[in-house]
């Protein structure tokens, strides 16, 4: 704030605050100074990024979308771009076109190591499981600490009938990564519940909301 009221051109700091306020929750102020970026600097891409980010936060799809579609006229192969544009293809029920950005992000530099995830998820949701499993395995090679790709493998294991107790220990490490993420303790919840282990279940629900 103090480098802006020295300098109001100055993008760097400008950038900096809205990135502040993104983490401090304050989403419209965040936006406003993105929205300012990209009026003074049109080919910032990052500027882009964010501000489309900070759309779909507030739950605006279609300027989240617009943003990330700039991102690309900007750089044609910007993979969390393309991942985005690919979730909100999911979203939308358009596996499809979802499939396609994926596809494009993963000739990325970037984004080939990134992209097994997304496919894994895409094809597990179309029922296609050995697919989704061959794709969160790679997944998982890739980045053995995947806390997505953990809980993906998790839900796969459950619901082919796989061991119950790997797929507790995976949905259990996802939870240990990522305790923030409510959805994983519910599948850690459903997995012990399959077993008949009522008493953790309930714990695993509870922490959900907590």
């Amino acid at each position: 704030e103090l480098a802006l009221a020295d300098d109001d051109s100055n993008i760097l700091a400008r950038n900096s605050l809205a990135i502040c306020y993104a983490r401090l929750g304050r989403l419209e102020l965040a936006r406003k100074h993105f929205q300012a970026i990209t009026r003074q600097d049109p080919a910032n891409l990052m500027a882009w990024y964010n501000f489309g980010c900070v759309c779909l936060k507030q739950g605006d799809v279609q300027e989240a979308r617009e943003a990330f579609l700039k991102c690309l006229e900007i750089n044609d192969s910007h993979c969390f771009s393309l991942f985005r544009l690919g979730q909100i293809a999911e979203q939308a029920d358009m596996p499809d076109r979802a499939e396609e950005f994926y596809n494009r992000a993963s000739q990325t530099g970037e984004g080939k190591d990134l992209a097994p995830r997304h496919l894994a998820r895409l094809s597990w949701k179309k029922g296609n499981m050995e697919e989704a499993r061959e794709l969160v395995h790679q997944a998982l090679v890739n980045n053995p600490r995947d806390a997505f790709s953990l809980n993906l493998m998790s839900r796969i294991y459950l619901e082919s009938g796989d061991d119950p107790q790997i797929a507790e220990s995976l949905a259990r490490q996802s939870v240990v990564l990522r305790p923030d993420v409510s959805s994983f303790w519910l599948d850690l919840a459903d997995i012990l519940q399959a077993q008949g282990k009522e008493v953790q279940a309930d714990k695993a629900r509870v922490r959900a909301y907590a």
